[in-house]
């Protein structure tokens, strides 16, 4: 099972069970330079897949960062990914933050 997150998850609890995936789609144009970043636990979680997803065409349209975590670890986590660009003072313009409990596989 994949949870699947995106924008309106952000300041909410989800759950997981080890093994399982959590997929974020957050909305980005890295040609203004500002990506999300990830901040997370990895003794908990593993980031399997980290793409942007965009149109062709025109060029510099905007698209979505997807990244996708295996949980390997069952307890609490705090999964957060700020959007800023990795050069200048690193101000973050937007932040998104989710809980995720990761269950034990049964």
């Amino acid at each position: 099972m994949t949870l699947e997150l995106t924008v309106t998850d952000t300041g909410t609890t989800r759950s997981v069970r080890v093994g399982e995936q959590a997929t974020l789609r957050l909305p980005e144009n890295p040609t203004t330079g500002y990506r999300w970043q990830a901040d997370y636990d990895p003794t908990r979680l593993r980031l399997v897949d980290d793409r942007f997803d965009g149109a062709p065409s025109p060029r510099g349209a905007g698209g979505e960062r997807v990244l996708t975590f295996e949980a390997v670890l069952d307890g609490q986590t705090t999964l957060r990914l700020a959007k800023r660009r990795t050069w200048g003072d690193g101000e973050a313009t937007e932040v998104f933050n989710v809980e995720l409990g990761v269950e034990p596989t049964s």
